[in-house]
């Protein structure tokens, strides 16, 4: 089985507080997941604009030790 981690993303905190996005960008990634027989590792949140550097949950994602990801 191959294995991926989830990222996650709102641009602001108001998206956040009205639960805009995050929760639906994650059943559909982990429908994904399910449908295309991948286990997924991780899952990453944050409502971060992507205009400026230092996303920490981005950062984390990419730092991760990498072993043999399907993506």
């Amino acid at each position: 089985m191959k294995q991926a981690v989830i990222y996650a993303r709102v641009s602001t905190k108001e998206q956040e507080k009205e639960g805009y996005s995050i929760p639906a960008q994650l059943a559909l990634l982990q429908d994904y997941a399910q449908r295309n027989n991948m286990t997924i590792m991780q899952t990453y949140t944050e409502a971060e604009t992507a205009k400026k550097a230092g996303r920490v949950a981005f950062t984390q994602m990419r730092l991760r030790k990498k072993p043999h990801w399907a993506c």
